[in-house]
């Protein structure tokens, strides 16, 4: 949070107020923050929240509704779908993990049958909880599996693969491992599998991993040990059908050249339903303008406007 403020300070950015809450904390210290939020002039309000302490933010927030705010999110909740249900968050925007398909994962996950389920206690839990049955026939009043339950037919995030995003991570992990394993136990005609090896033998394959995933995906780390940090920016726009949903407006890239790291590519909606393209012309640079945080965070901004609740007010900015 640290860096952000003082990013925003050389920006010429004045935060109104820089509020933090946690779900464990009493439900006082929840209305305290619902109550800033409200009152506040900030326009733009910037959240860095887990998914568990937002939710229960948005919940009080909508109680008493406010003027509409322009949410910024974070990975951690820009693209979870539990929040789609609160319109009060149309037109947020906020950099996402991208969106990608792996390749055989669907068909691997609907390739379940209820002998396999049982070999597993989380995918017996799991196709009882689906199918409302007993594959042991010991739950009290459910009914026994008889094989007849479809798993095609389901709709449930088990079987929903279009918008993995933190998955394709795992997914990218788990092969720079086996490459970098590759290249400890075998040389160019031959690998030994019976080869024992160290944990810093790994971490050195490691750094010299480069291959690309079958879903087209460049996988190298820098010289600190980091990844290309490709991020795309969410956009959460009301669709034809009145249903809000998130669009994919544009990418950040930083191993492009300095100024064309990020690129938009579709009109944004912004809250209130002003559109607005940004694909013929270079992004904006911001002015001085009215916001807030939240830590727990967030940030509310109208032209942009900063400082911290604590030591600074609206009338100091």
């Amino acid at each position: 949070m640290a860096t952000f403020l003082n990013a925003a300070k050389e920006e010429g950015i004045c935060v109104e107020y820089s509020e933090s809450y946690y779900r464990t904390q009493p439900r006082s210290k929840l209305e305290r923050v619902a109550n800033v939020i409200r009152r506040s002039t900030a326009r733009v309000i910037v959240t860095f929240l887990h998914e568990g302490d937002l939710s229960f933010l948005l919940e009080e927030l909508t109680r008493q509704p406010q003027p509409p705010l322009q949410w910024i999110g974070s990975e951690a909740w820009i693209t979870d779908p539990e929040f789609l249900r609160f319109n009060l968050c149309a037109g947020a925007i906020g950099f996402g993990i991208p969106r990608s398909v792996i390749p055989g994962l669907r068909e691997f996950l609907l390739d379940l049958s209820p002998e396999q389920a049982l070999k597993s206690p989380l995918l017996t839990e799991f196709w009882e909880s689906s199918f409302s049955c007993s594959l042991k026939g010991s739950s009290e009043g459910a009914r026994e599996c008889d094989g007849s339950e479809d798993i095609r037919a389901l709709q449930n995030p088990y079987t929903d693969t279009s918008q993995l995003r933190a998955t394709n991570l795992v997914y990218k992990a788990t092969y720079a491992l086996a490459h970098a394993i590759h290249g400890v136990i075998c040389n160019d005609t031959q690998c030994d599998k019976s080869a024992k090896f160290t944990p810093w033998q790994i971490l050195n394959q490691l750094k010299r991993v480069n291959f690309t995933t079958k879903n087209g995906y460049q996988v190298s780390f820098d010289s600190n040990g980091d990844p290309v940090a490709v991020y795309e920016l969410i956009n959460w726009q009301f669709k034809e059908n009145g249903v809000l949903g998130f669009m994919t407006v544009g990418h950040y890239d930083p191993s492009k050249p300095i100024g064309q790291e990020i690129s938009i590519s579709r009109p944004v909606s912004w809250v209130g339903g002003q559109t607005e393209s940004m694909t013929s012309k270079p992004l904006p640079t911001f002015h001085r303008t009215h916001t807030s945080l939240v830590d727990g965070w967030h940030f509310g901004g109208e032209e942009l406007k900063y400082g911290t609740m604590k030591n600074i007010g609206p009338s100091e900015c």
